[in-house]
């Protein structure tokens, strides 16, 4: 019993020392001791293990202290000490990619109209995963994990509910573990994008990611944590009813807020207002571009609803910041006034509202993070 509290001790240190490392280097050993308060054997000892291990480096020498004496040698993390496979499962798109633990990204690739099958899904991010291997650059632990952001309600690496294609209780987690012989995570893909903004400015510690896809979901950072709820269920704004009696939606209810401003609901309004058989955003931002009247009239309302989500949103969280991390927003960039123009509450004068600057890239940036943080077991 001892031993083992002397070993979980010991584990505990060694992360605390990588975290120390990865948040200020570089770091000499002596600014280590100081930082985290840990006498200066032990500091050595563990620094030893994680050079051993590779996962960090020796850079340089940095400068002697007002009193001389030996130049202390810094350290850093090794973000090249292992790769990662994240992918971003749309409802009409595949997005991938190759990365290192830094979040650098080697290789990406983006499948537009793809349709996720429940049946040939396993075999598809199998074969996506062998590609990337062959591409893969040279590292000392190779590819570590995959991470896949799932579009739907996920809880302890179950997917609860996928609204827009079929993935619900499909055990993919487990079974791609066994086939790819590395850990497979899972996550829901507003999270994601929550995840990767606070990764990229820990500054605001209280934050919500709105992701407008296939539905609307919110991925929300409480003191620095992440808030999923009791069942996984939090943050699921989409479905909060907009109208009573309203249009029907896959979660059961009717009126939901998605069936009404998501990219799918808006697009496929407008397709059915101009005709147009596959609207896209591109169209949609040329119509609008135009100043046609019924585009117009669209993209005002759908800057309302959303509108209405973000005044719910803050009453409920009050965030520093709500960041809208959506293709149609990107497309056009007046839906933020727009959407500020309909908040008239006291309550959100002070909230900042943003596009994500990771646009598209963030759920997978945010599946990095996720995957580099459980290899290095600091989650």
């Amino acid at each position: 019993m001892q031993y083992t509290d002397k070993y979980a001790i010991r584990e505990q240190n060694e992360r605390i020392l990588l975290h120390t490392i990865i948040q200020n280097e570089p770091l000499s050993r002596a600014d280590l001791a100081k930082k985290t308060g840990l006498n200066k054997g032990t500091v050595s000892e563990i620094v030893r293990v994680l050079l051993e291990r590779q996962l960090i480096n020796e850079t340089g020498i940095g400068k002697s202290t007002e009193a001389g004496g030996r130049r202390p040698i810094l350290l850093q993390f090794n973000q090249k000490a292992a790769l990662t496979v994240t992918i971003d499962l749309g409802y009409n798109y595949l997005s991938s990619a190759l990365m290192y633990l830094d979040g650098e990204i080697i290789h990406e690739t983006y499948r537009e109209n793809y349709r996720v099958d429940r049946k040939t899904i396993l075999a598809e991010v199998e074969r996506l995963f062998h590609d990337y291997q062959s591409l893969a650059t040279q590292t000392h632990y190779g590819i570590s994990s995959v991470a896949i952001a799932i579009h739907g309600t996920v809880l302890d690496q179950q997917i609860l509910f996928t609204p827009y294609y079929d993935l619900t209780n499909l055990d993919m987690a487990e079974k791609l573990t066994d086939k790819l012989g590395i850990p497979v995570y899972l996550e829901n893909e507003a999270n994601l994008s929550a995840i990767a903004e606070f990764a990229q400015d820990r500054s605001k510690r209280d934050l919500v990611s709105i992701s407008v896809h296939s539905g609307v979901g919110a991925g929300i950072i409480i003191d620095g944590q992440l808030h999923s709820g009791q069942n996984g269920y939090s943050g699921e704004i989409g479905h909060m009813i907009l109208f009573p009696d309203g249009r029907p939606c896959p979660c059961g209810n009717h009126g939901c807020l998605e069936q009404y401003c998501s990219e799918k609901a808006v697009l496929e309004e407008f397709g059915r207002l101009k005709g147009i058989a596959t609207p896209t955003i591109a169209s949609l931002k040329v119509s609008f571009g135009t100043g046609d009247p019924e585009t117009k009239a669209l993209v005002n309302q759908t800057a309302k609803y959303l509108a209405i989500a973000i005044n719910n949103v803050n009453n409920t969280f009050n965030p520093e910041i709500i960041y809208i991390n959506s293709r149609l927003v990107d497309a056009l960039p007046s839906m933020i006034p727009l959407i500020k123009e309909n908040l008239a509450s006291f309550l959100t004068a002070s909230i900042s509202i943003e596009s994500s600057a990771l646009a598209e890239k963030a759920i997978l940036q945010g599946a990095g993070f996720i995957a580099a943080q459980r290899f290095l077991q600091l989650n």
